[in-house]
């Protein structure tokens, strides 16, 4: 890509490139390819001039600067959770010394206090992979948030910022960190650009064992950490919630999404049809991508929402209060599907309607939980509440595979799910299996926790001692 380098002119050449990117038949293709240029560019210019690594250049400054890469911003409680949490433990183990952090938003949704003070990362230049090289330039230590890295699952282009991110910050010689993140399924693309970068991505810590394994089997070295969200204390629910209002009675949170609109691909072409026509389309997501959709994503997920809905009337039959709960701002539409297909009213505490705090303490407060989203079953399990997966992907299988609950799962998608998920639902009126279930939840939870007390030890030593080139011992 001779290119980037014929022109002096920073922002020109990074226009360019946006022009290229938004241009070109397969955008998330391009947007790797671009990513692993500035990798190699800076790999080679390492290589070319050594220079003193960032942290050692600012060794005697007051503040440690570090940027947080990850999926704030569109609502999205679990993303969210994990960066409150992760704020938290760097603040508090690098006391007294100062953090400046920088946090990378894709949205605008900040309804947390410590989301809103955190500074944004404002782009300088106009194409992301630019940009984000110039901030990497100006950081010590770049650390991806996000759980949901090394998958196609929602996008390639986001995937290659967190992945790309990281990488790119080791090639500039700051030290990189991937903390607690999952696997699954990847496109062919998502897959080379995880192999040339597998021995020189920064360190990758995988928050269960069949994600490490997986990048394993990709030549990407990990560690074996945890979702950084356990240690998250939901607070109580206030005064008007639906579980004081309701006094005695039994609260069951359902936390629905749309399983069938993802992945969002890149599609530069519709986006600059729909922008002359002055149209829109209910499918689009940002500028140039789009969700997957067509009759037959349609049909699957009619038939997901009749499945909650069954879920719901059952629970309602068996006394619980359904509730209806949406883990991000998305999930709007879902409630509002499943609603429509009960007879009764049915409360619906959404994000963005209602603070993330509100949104999380309905479930953490519930008397049972029924979830397609991962960290539903996150705020479930460390809070003691018995939870059903209803997966969409293997993070939710691999979360209840772990804790001993094998048999609290469904695929979303599998016609005796309701029946399997009432089922389980049904043995906790019998007390001694529900308290060995909670006990169960509650261990799990507990090691959890103590993994993330070790995951921040391990991040101090290895921040620190960067500088002076020391080895770190792995997680265990």
């Amino acid at each position: 890509m001779d290119w980037l380098r014929d022109d002096d002119d920073p922002v020109r050449r990074s226009t360019l490139a946006l022009h290229r990117y938004a241009s070109a038949a397969q955008p998330d293709e391009v947007f790797l390819d671009d990513m692993q240029a500035r990798i190699d560019a800076a790999r080679r210019a390492r290589r070319e001039s050594p220079a003193t690594a960032n942290l050692q250049r600012n060794g005697n400054a007051k503040a440690l600067r570090a940027l947080l890469l990850g999926y704030t911003g569109p609502g999205n409680t679990g993303a969210d959770l994990r960066t409150i949490e992760t704020i938290a433990q760097l603040q508090r183990l690098f006391a007294p010394r100062e953090l400046a952090l920088t946090l990378f938003a894709l949205g605008s949704c900040f309804d947390h206090p410590l989301l809103a003070a955190t500074p944004k990362f404002v782009p300088s230049l106009p194409y992301l992979p630019d940009a984000l090289d110039a901030a990497i330039r100006d950081a010590d230590v770049v650390i991806n948030v996000e759980g949901s890295t090394y998958t196609s699952k929602f996008s390639d282009t986001l995937a290659g910022v967190l992945i790309g991110g990281v990488a790119l910050a080791h090639a500039h010689g700051r030290p990189a960190i991937a903390y607690g993140v999952d696997s699954g399924a990847m496109t062919d693309a998502l897959t080379r650009f995880v192999k040339r970068n597998a021995a020189h991505g920064g360190y990758v810590i995988g928050r269960n064992d069949a994600a490490c394994a997986q990048l394993e089997a990709l030549g990407v070295a990990t560690m074996r950490g945890c979702d950084t969200a356990w240690t998250y204390r939901a607070p109580p629910l206030p005064l008007h919630s639906v579980n004081s209002r309701a006094g005695g009675e039994r609260i069951a949170a359902l936390c629905p999404n749309n399983p069938f609109w993802w992945p969002v691909r890149a599609d530069a072409a519709r986006a600059r049809a729909l922008d002359a026509g002055g149209e829109t389309s209910p499918h689009r997501y940002g500028l140039l991508h789009f969700q997957s959709w067509d009759a037959k994503r349609a049909q699957s997920y009619d038939a997901y929402l009749e499945r909650y809905a069954a879920i719901a009337v059952g629970l309602r039959q068996r006394g619980y209060t359904p509730v209806l709960v949406g883990m991000e701002q998305l999930d709007r539409a879902a409630c509002a599907d499943v609603a429509a297909r009960v007879s009764f009213a049915i409360e619906r505490v959404v994000r963005g309607e209602h603070p993330l705090d509100t949104v999380a303490a309905t479930v953490a407060h519930a008397e049972c939980v029924v979830t397609t989203r991962y960290h539903a079953a996150v705020l479930a399990m460390s809070h003691g509440v018995p939870v059903f997966g209803l997966s969409m992907d293997t993070r939710i299988d691999r979360l209840l595979d772990e804790a001993g609950c094998t048999e609290w799962r469904a695929p979303c998608d599998a016609r005796d799910a309701v029946q399997r998920c009432l089922g389980c639902i049904d043995m906790l009126d019998q007390a001694p299996l529900r308290a060995a279930l909670v006990d169960r939840l509650c261990d799990y939870a507990r090691n959890e926790r103590a993994r993330f007390d070790e995951m921040g030890t391990w991040l101090v030593a290895t921040v620190l001692g960067y500088a002076s080139a020391e080895v770190v011992s792995p997680l265990r």
